[in-house]
């Protein structure tokens, strides 16, 4: 089985793999016709700046101002067709149904409903500290949007244990307060909550029962060796994490700022415990890691093989072979290292994701992801297939000329062009379409 696969590879490969899914089209416009959407009661959460989806469609909300998680049971018809997100100007577009500035709209989080396909989206209304926020559902077939709504029947709330102090700020400007979440997940009978709390040493994990009773549990520390720093850490918070069976054991795959990778077995996650995570990599320095996704590709020869994709503020994408990973799990690590750029692990690969603010697996085919575009400066709410991790239509190349003609060795790069120029949007650009 292929431990890399090659992004010239997976241009090829995608085609192969979806040529005979029909992907229907719904345009930007059918949304923007619709009316303002109406605020009231059940849709206000106090803040929202981290999203994950749990047992039986639950939908986990952490809320770092107010130190509490929610979850809200959501209802959904299940989508089993791919039909891509094309919505240009989201930011734009929530403004005008919120009836609020453009700027005001301030993203968290995004997750994808695993049964309906459905983007849910976090969003702050306005900068000021006491901002509100909403959880906005975006469907991918219609491209209709409506809030979320949160009452005492749908939904349970927890608040986390020593939540870290608002009287710590950092930059005259981010509370502490801000960090109390950083990321969850839901594993095993159990939420975990990554972010910090007001004791000695700040990072921390809860481990807390879902349905949501009086169990929460917290680490006393967690040591990480950061190999840009060259020393060990305990206050810096995890930035983005998941759980991956790997060899048989439940384990966490952590990554923080600047930008170690992470990895601590579950069963070491528990009260009181002084966790010490393995650092199996570097993935280069200056940067926060914002999302970290597992996704299968499928090589030439029919193999498939899983990759760790970790998006990034200041880098672009790292993607790593997870046999990689299993490799760095099961050696000695990075400790003592030093190291400013990506290392410690075979085949780390940059993909093309640095305008990416938010990602999700979407369906088989393809990642839902909010992205910020850099010409226009707008907030789009896109999809991009896995493999290639690229919209077609951002660039103009050699390709895009009329009289281009596709030599008989680039059959399989045509039918890719032809199949994504549909999927974004763009079906009177195909070959058919323009006669070559």
């Amino acid at each position: 089985m292929k431990t890399q696969i090659t992004l010239l590879g997976l241009f090829l490969l995608v085609s192969i793999g979806c040529k005979d899914q029909s992907i229907n089209l719904p345009t930007t416009a059918d949304s923007t016709d619709k009316s303002s959407i109406v605020l009231d009661d059940k849709v206000w959460l106090n803040g929202a700046n981290v999203l994950a989806f749990g047992p039986d469609n639950v939908l986990f909300i952490g809320d770092s101002k107010a130190g509490k998680l929610h979850a809200v049971q959501t209802q959904a018809n299940e989508l089993k067709d791919a039909i891509p997100y094309n919505l240009e100007g989201f930011d734009m577009l929530m403004a005008k149904k919120l009836n609020i500035e453009p700027r005001d709209i301030i993203i968290g989080d995004m997750k994808v409903h695993p049964v309906s396909q459905e983007a849910y989206v976090a969003i702050k209304l306005g900068h000021q500290p006491d901002a509100k926020s909403v959880i906005a559902i975006v469907n991918p077939a219609s491209q209709d949007i409506r809030l979320l709504e949160i009452s005492e029947e749908n939904s349970q709330s927890v608040s986390i244990k020593n939540p870290a102090s608002p009287d710590l700020v950092f930059w005259k400007e981010t509370a502490a307060s801000a960090l109390n979440i950083t990321d969850i997940d839901y594993n095993e009978g159990f939420v975990y909550v990554a972010g910090l709390t007001n004791t000695e040493f700040a990072s921390t994990l809860r481990k807390i029962t879902y349905p949501f009773s009086e169990n929460q549990e917290m680490v006393h520390s967690i040591e990480i060796y950061h190999a840009v720093h060259t020393q060990n850490e305990t206050r810096a918070p995890i930035r983005t994490m998941l759980f991956e069976e790997i060899d048989g054991s439940s384990t966490l795959l952590a990554s923080y700022t600047c930008t170690p990778l992470v990895t601590i077995p579950a069963k070491e996650i528990k009260e009181g415990a002084d966790v010490k995570g393995k650092t199996i990599a570097e993935l280069g320095y200056g940067n926060t890691p914002i999302d970290m996704l597992v996704v299968t590709t499928q090589g030439f020869d029919g193999s498939t093989s899983k990759s760790l994709i970790v998006t990034n503020k200041n880098r672009g994408g790292t993607m790593i072979p997870l046999n990689s990973v299993m490799a760095g799990i099961n050696g000695d690590g990075m400790a003592g290292q030093q190291a400013m750029f990506a290392s410690g692990l075979d085949g780390i690969q940059e993909i093309p994701t640095a305008n990416v603010m938010q990602v999700d697996i979407q369906n088989a085919q393809m990642l839902g992801m909010v992205r910020r575009n850099i010409e226009t400066g707008d907030i789009d709410l896109v999809s991009e297939l896995t493999g290639t991790f690229l919209r077609l239509s951002d660039f103009i190349s050699e390709y895009d000329f009329p009289d281009y003609e596709y030599p008989e060795a680039q059959a399989g790069t045509k039918q890719y062009h032809d199949m994504v120029k549909q999927m974004e949007g763009y079906p009177d650009l195909t070959s058919d379409k323009m006669g070559r």
